[in-house]
């Protein structure tokens, strides 16, 4: 059986984007959590920069996360909020303990 992979997506918006970011970033963790292969996927905000989001996400395998960036609610989240991001971190890791 794989190792599930765990995905720290951090998302930082532009100066005055937070507040539609974040109700962007809302719209992804239900249908996100629903999708075969999800194990974890919890939306933050850091609390010393309002404009800093963390997804944290667990996926079954790298396939699994692989079908995720091609839904639609994945595409329609860049589509609407791509602009408004100034930044996007991504740190794919695997659990060893």
């Amino acid at each position: 059986m794989p190792t599930p992979l765990t995905l720290i997506a951090t998302i930082t918006a532009l100066p005055g984007q937070e507040a539609a970011v974040e109700a962007g970033l809302r719209l992804l963790v239900a249908p996100s959590q629903a999708e075969a292969g999800c194990l974890q996927y919890n939306l933050h905000r850091h609390q010393d920069n309002p404009a800093r989001f963390s997804m944290i996400e667990q996926w079954q395998d790298a396939a699994a996360l692989s079908a995720h960036q091609q839904t639609a609610h994945f595409l329609t989240f860049g589509k609407t909020c791509g602009a408004l991001l100034a930044k996007v971190e991504q740190q794919p890791m695997q659990r060893i303990l």
